[in-house]
This record gives C-alpha cells, sequence and structure tokens, in this order.
C-alpha cells in the first residue's frame, strides 16, 4: 500500500513497460554480467547510444552500407568490451569479425580481406606505439586475401596480450626510473633476467615454467638489482628512456609469435 502510495498508482494498475523495452533492459543487463565492465554506468551509457545510432541509420533507410572506416571504429568498440581473459570475449571476437566480414557493396560477397584486418591490429596496438610495428607484419595477411575467423581471432588475442605486455614492461622500468629515466646498468640487468627466464620457460615442461618463474622472482630481482646498482657509479653511457626500455622488451614477446603468412 505505501509503494502504490508513493508512486501514485492503486494496486494492481501499475502500468506496463512498452512492447520491445523490457528486451531491451534485459538485453543491457545481460551485457553488463557478461561483460563485467569496471563502470557499469558508462558501458550502459554507451551501449544504449549505440542503440540509438542503430535505430537512426535504420530509420535513414541508407541504401549504401557503412565505410570499411566505421566498420573498423564498430569492430574496436565491440573488442573493447571485456577484458581478453573473460568468456564474453569469444562472443565479441566474433560479433567483430561479423561487422568486418559485411560486404562494403552488395554485389560483393560477404568475407574479411586482410587490408581490413591489419588496420584493425594497428588500431588496437596503437597505445604500444612503434613497438608493435614487428608484431603487425607477423600478423598481417595479404590486402586481398580472405582472412578465416581462426586467423582472425589469433591476431586480435595476440595484440591484446602484446598490449598487457608493453603495460608490464613500462610498470617495470617505472620501478627503477628517477625522473622519467633510468641507469642503463640496471635496465640492462632486467633486460637480461627476463631473456634469461624466457630462454629456460622455452619448455613446454612443468619444470621449466618454475624455473623461468624462479629467476623473476623477488629475491632473484633483487640480487641482481642490488649487482646493478653497484655498477652503476662507474656508468658513463647515458641514461634509458621508457621508449627505449619498451622497444627493448617488445622483441622479447614479438619472437614468440607465429608469422601468418
Amino acid at each position: 500500500m505505501a509503494t502504490a502510495a508513493v508512486s501514485g498508482w492503486a494496486p494492481g494498475t501499475e502500468p506496463s513497460l512498452p512492447d520491445g523495452l523490457s528486451l531491451t533492459l534485459r538485453e543491457a543487463l545481460f551485457q553488463v554480467l557478461e561483460n563485467r565492465p569496471e563502470d557499469p554506468v558508462s558501458f550502459l551509457g554507451e551501449y544504449f547510444q549505440r542503440l540509438v545510432e542503430s535505430a537512426r541509420e535504420g530509420a535513414a533507410e541508407k541504401s549504401a552500407p557503412r565505410p570499411k572506416e566505421e566498420q573498423v571504429s564498430c569492430a574496436l568498440k565491440q573488442l573493447l568490451l571485456s577484458h581478453y581473459s573473460r568468456p564474453a570475449f569469444s562472443r565479441n571476437t566474433a560479433l567483430a569479425f561479423h561487422i568486418l566480414s559485411c560486404p562494403a557493396n552488395k554485389r560483393k560477397k560477404p568475407g574479411l580481406k586482410g587490408r581490413i584486418y591489419t588496420e584493425l591490429l594497428r588500431q588496437i596496438c596503437g597505445g604500444a606505439g612503434i613497438s608493435s610495428c614487428s608484431l603487425i607484419r607477423k600478423l598481417q595477411c595479404w590486402d586481398h586475401e580472405a582472412v578465416p575467423f581462426s586467423v582472425f581471432r589469433h591476431g586480435v588475442l595476440t595484440c591484446f596480450i602484446f598490449l598487457d605486455f608493453v603495460k608490464i614492461s613500462r610498470r617495470l622500468f617505472e620501478v627503477v626510473a628517477e625522473s622519467g629515466e633510468a641507469s642503463r646498468t640496471v635496465c640492462q640487468a632486467l633486460l637480461d633476467a627476463l631473456q634469461d627466464a624466457l630462454n629456460v620457460s622455452k619448455s613446454a615442461s612443468g619444470p621449466g615454467c618454475l624455473d623461468a618463474a624462479l629467476k623473476l622472482s623477488p629475491n632473484q630481482l633483487g640480487q641482481t638489482m642490488e649487482q646493478a646498482m653497484r655498477l652503476r657509479k662507474n656508468e658513463t653511457s647515458p641514461p634509458m628512456t621508457q621508449e627505449e626500455f619498451t622497444m627493448l622488451t617488445a622483441p622479447f614477446f614479438i619472437q614468440r609469435v607465429k608469422p601468418m603468412c
């Protein structure tokens, strides 16, 4: 009774939701639960904004499909809905592939070409700077080559993992940096430790991975840094920047990626 009095509606006469609205709200909540965004409110705002834009396009009855640049942008937004470690990423990847596979001309057959696929990879890796150039060259396909979903998913997933690798490298640099620069001796010691651990972990066996983890343990890295700190007193070379450090760590990841062509 109290609820009815506050809302102004008599018991049993509450208005029902308009047709289609309940399904829209249910789908929006499903997207939130599936993607688990850090900011659900902003996520819902962007979701409803995309619905509005789609409705406007439908009302305008555009005969020409969206240009490829817009398709790439829409596919990227779809991929960014969730982190690649979440189950929802597989669904978002399939939807992004479908968006890019729609033909730009009704006379053409559906399918994804290498040029559009490569452009998407470049946009994904935009935050990694020039350190991603070698990775793109390994993952790209020929401009007019048909790209199957398995290749698309492998390339997209590899790029997102590479972005996380770059973030970790930058945070590692910040630990030893002072005023945006770090001792070249200390940075080289870190690079040698990473390279040594990666060489050990090349074996798929359990002991190989454990040995690699041991080499990167806090105690082992602490000893390495302590030795490097003593050596840097006699250092004459200029300090290293974060961008240079990232450029030196990126090949550790890229050399393990299998070329697609």
